[in-house]
């Protein structure tokens, strides 16, 4: 009965410092708005709302819930013993604000390198191009899980987070290369051909993939030897397993049929989903045990 008592009494006198983060994170969110209505060619209401672009909805919802997720990182990292809120906030307030600028750059990266032989940005505004921006929605969220953990843990500083912001989203880029190439067709040419199946499945291969890299970059610095070989490891083990998972999906989760043709010249979405939303949650699973 004490037990229980002190509990409520430790979760009441905590509300105060909860709900000041709390609003941290909702300024956080409306400065996020602020640089993804300045750095892309087009005003969200206008999208959103009057136009009813999807491929618009597709893209700026995982672009909130990275910015969410981003928020994950400094929140996670404990404070330093006797420091003062006030200095917490503003400390978590600063490494959010990077993060958001690391967010807005990392889509940027995807867009010309994953895919440089169209513009995304015109294929979610002129087109509509749902598969687009279910890339996008994937890139994003990938890149909120690398962010944020490159945030998370003490040791380092704003150097090992732009270090390892980069190695992640330079891993994230490779593994998409190399499963567009596993692909029994052209991923880039039937994302551009309006094939929405396409689309969600590189995006959600991203997640897994973003997944994967949060074991590798999370915790604390300690050297950059150490770190350097721990990310490198997991990463490469995170390929293997992520497409070794793929071959298991088709040929066990899907029987009879191949995945990469339903999603080719059926264009099924169901199929799509299936891989997607199993290999994002074994990676989870896998994140766990690393």
């Amino acid at each position: 009965m004490q037990q229980g008592i002190d509990l409520l009494k430790t979760t009441v006198f905590s509300l105060p410092k909860d709900f000041a983060y709390l609003a941290v994170v909702l300024v956080m969110l409306v400065i996020a708005r602020l640089f993804k209505d300045i750095l892309t060619p087009y005003k969200l209401s206008e999208q959103l709302t009057a136009r009813d672009n999807p491929a618009v909805g597709m893209s700026v919802a995982g672009y909130y819930l990275a910015v969410l997720i981003v928020c994950i990182g400094p929140l996670h990292t404990p404070s330093a013993p006797n420091s003062a809120l006030w200095k917490d906030l503003l400390d978590t307030a600063g490494y959010m604000a990077l993060g958001i600028l690391l967010l807005n750059l990392a889509r940027i990266i995807v867009d010309k390198v994953l895919l440089p032989k169209f513009s995304t940005s015109e294929e979610i505004i002129r087109d509509r191009n749902v598969g687009a921006g279910s890339v996008e929605m994937g890139a994003y969220i990938a890149s909120g899980l690398i962010v944020a953990a490159a945030l998370q843990g003490r040791g380092g500083g704003p150097q090992t987070t732009l270090a390892f912001f980069g190695l992640g989203q330079v891993a994230l880029v490779v593994y998409g290369y190399i499963y567009m190439a596993v692909c029994r067709y052209n991923v880039a040419q039937e994302i551009e051909n309006d094939n929405v199946a396409a689309g969600v499945a590189l995006g959600m291969n991203l997640i897994a993939m973003g997944l994967i890299l949060v074991g590798a970059i999370a915790g604390d610095f300690t050297s950059w030897t150490h770190n350097l070989t721990l990310f490198g490891v997991r990463w490469l083990f995170g390929v293997v397993v992520l497409l070794l998972l793929r071959v298991f999906i088709d040929f066990l989760l899907l029987p009879g049929v191949r995945i990469d043709k339903e999603i080719q010249q059926d264009r099924n979405l169901n199929a799509a989903w299936v891989e997607g939303a199993v290999l994002a949650g074994l990676a989870g699973l896998l994140l766990t045990l690393m």
